[in-house]
């Protein structure tokens, strides 16, 4: 069953996305860097993709973990200028 489509569980597909495409960058670089083989190559293309995934894939709690504390903060924070600006009358 796929996660309900709403704005946090996006954010984190995007911060879990982002992870994976440095990643992938950054070992296609060091390998094409320590190796023979050039970045355009598929060994390197798939051998990065795969670090990539792994990377993001064992972040994924720390990035969710990130991703919900800004949320809760920004939506707490929403709510505190909505009560100051309409304060409750008795």
């Amino acid at each position: 069953m796929p996660p309900k489509f709403n704005t946090r569980n996006v954010v984190k597909f995007v911060a879990k996305s982002i992870v994976y495409y440095k990643t992938t960058k950054l070992t296609a670089e060091t390998i094409e860097e320590h190796t023979q083989f050039e970045k355009d190559d598929m060994i390197v293309g798939l051998g990065a993709s795969v670090v990539g995934w792994l990377v993001s894939d064992k972040l994924s709690p720390v990035t969710d973990k990130i991703v919900d504390k800004t949320a809760d903060f920004v939506t707490e924070k929403r709510q505190a200028r909505k009560d100051k600006k309409n304060p409750k009358k008795d």
